[in-house]
């Protein structure tokens, strides 16, 4: 495994980090806790020191899965991090950003990850508004400096969102979308975050597993999967993109879901990427991008140009 300098931060991060929304169970389709236990070792094992999650994932079981898994590491071999922003405790699920509830949200992860401190604690998605009134960010201000947290982030869906985010000289790290299929953020954004040390983590780098070619045209996904909502036009697009994408690798020397984690560690930007995995053998896919990269320097270029020129990938 191979490390980097989260931005400015003084953390090393492992390359391939893991994404945690999957474990929490009710995003993915069914997990089993004993399996998901077993990919985080697997993991561990492989050198993954980056764990990330969020208070929301299952409503509080991913922080308590992890809380498992972590008991009895040395506390400074592990780095983690967590969001807030998206209120379950009231009633439903909903977006919170009042600084009371960020102080109360901060108190209850902590409760059940079993920590003293969070090493990274970042804003859940909030609006533009938002980050640009900076108001929920001076209430992580206050948080660090009660020692509960180390370093402040914010996960962002826009370009507009994250060059914003990055204005506020308070923030640490950049939680964004990027992958094969969406490269928005690549120009703008990267060329920013690399001028201001800003550690970018990118998440969802295999397109919600569209990025891993299991998925045909006419797949179903469970009701407890949140890729229930996609439309038959929407998979039959990204399944058109995903050909293309073929077309420049050469798969049998390499697996799309490789050549797919390969091109996000080759933008000096990314700090980490964060793919989620439910088993082992997700999980040993996943690292052999940091332990055996074989994406060419020509393959890389063309999968950047081929996002520039071809139309279709600008439709949603």
């Amino acid at each position: 495994m191979k490390y980097r300098k989260l931005g400015r931060t003084d953390l090393e991060v492992s390359e391939i980090g893991f994404g945690c929304w999957a474990i929490g169970g009710t995003s993915y389709g069914p997990t089993d806790d004993e399996e998901s236990l077993q990919a985080l070792e697997a993991a561990w094992q492989g050198g993954v020191n980056f764990f990330d999650t969020a208070d929301t994932y299952g409503h509080g079981h991913s922080e308590n899965l992890l809380a498992r898994f972590l008991k009895g590491k040395a506390r400074n071999q592990f780095i983690l991090s967590s969001k807030a922003g998206w209120d379950f405790y009231h009633g439903g699920s909903k977006k919170n950003f009042k600084p009371e509830y960020i102080r109360f949200a901060c108190d209850e992860t902590l409760k059940r990850l079993e920590l003293d401190f969070i090493d990274l604690y970042q804003l859940h998605n909030p609006s533009l508004e938002l980050i640009l009134s900076g108001d929920p960010v001076s209430v992580l201000e206050d948080l660090k400096k009660q020692g509960k947290i180390r370093f402040i982030g914010i996960s962002v869906h826009s370009e507009e969102e994250a060059l914003a985010a990055m204005g506020d000289p308070r923030v640490d790290t950049l939680q964004l979308i990027f992958n094969l299929l969406d490269q928005r953020m690549l120009e703008k954004v990267f060329s920013e975050a690399k001028e201001k040390k800003i550690g970018i983590i990118a998440r969802e780098p295999l397109a919600c597993g569209l990025l891993t070619g299991k998925y045909k045209l006419g797949h179903r996904f469970v009701k407890t999967d949140h890729r229930n909502r996609w439309t038959e036009e929407k998979l039959a697009l990204e399944l058109e993109k995903i050909s293309k994408i073929k077309n420049i690798l050469s798969t049998e020397r390499l697996s799309l879901s490789r050549a797919a984690l390969e091109f996000v560690l080759d933008q000096e930007a990314v700090s980490t990427v964060i793919p989620g995995a439910k088993t082992v053998s997700q999980v040993e896919e996943n690292l052999k991008s940091s332990n055996d990269p074989q994406l060419r320097i020509q393959e890389s270029f063309q999968l950047k140009e081929i996002y520039q020129r071809e139309e279709i990938f600008k439709r949603k």
